[in-house]
């Protein structure tokens, strides 16, 4: 896999060290309107991702084109599983995830990155442009801790770290 990409894999999930500084978890807690997840419940679905992209690339190599329905964290009872953990326990588990994915990813040898699945919405794309898939979607989900963050914060509770 491109060094880019595992780099920015290794790299990108440091960003909540600034997103989620000063914040309590009761505010990571909060959701900022009753049919909007908060920022707990948008770490559980990136936790819970993590899980489901793992076995989507695993697919992917074992399988000719594998075709993939759209994800809906809430019609996945193991999203639901993560949403019942601790603060603690979320994040820890997202680090363990996330290590047994960029140990996964930075092993597969140069057929397995060209094989191809399809996305609902996006088509085919290779194991590269699933990583790539997976980072922007991560990334618009940080976009939205940090949003809902700027609603909950007092003038005491900067962003950054």
């Amino acid at each position: 896999m491109k060094q880019s990409l595992l780099s920015r894999l290794a790299e990108q999930p440091h960003a909540l060290n600034h997103l989620l500084f000063g914040l309590t978890e009761d505010q990571i807690q909060q959701r900022p309107q009753s049919d909007k997840w908060s920022i707990f419940e948008n770490l559980a679905h990136l936790g819970r991702y993590q899980e489901v992209f793992l076995d989507r690339i695993q697919q992917i190599i074992s399988n000719v084109t594998p075709r993939f329905d759209r994800y809906v964290a809430d019609n996945d009872s193991d999203f639901a599983e993560w949403t019942r953990l601790s603060f603690q326990t979320l994040t820890e588990r997202m680090q363990h995830e996330r290590a047994a994915l960029n140990a996964f990813l930075s092993i597969l040898r140069e057929e397995q990155l060209v094989s191809v699945g399809l996305h609902p919405a996006f088509g085919p794309m290779t194991v590269e442009g699933w990583a790539e898939f997976f980072l922007l979607h991560e990334a618009h989900h940080f976009f939205t801790i940090l949003k809902i963050g700027g609603t909950l914060r007092t003038e005491d509770q900067p962003m950054g770290w």
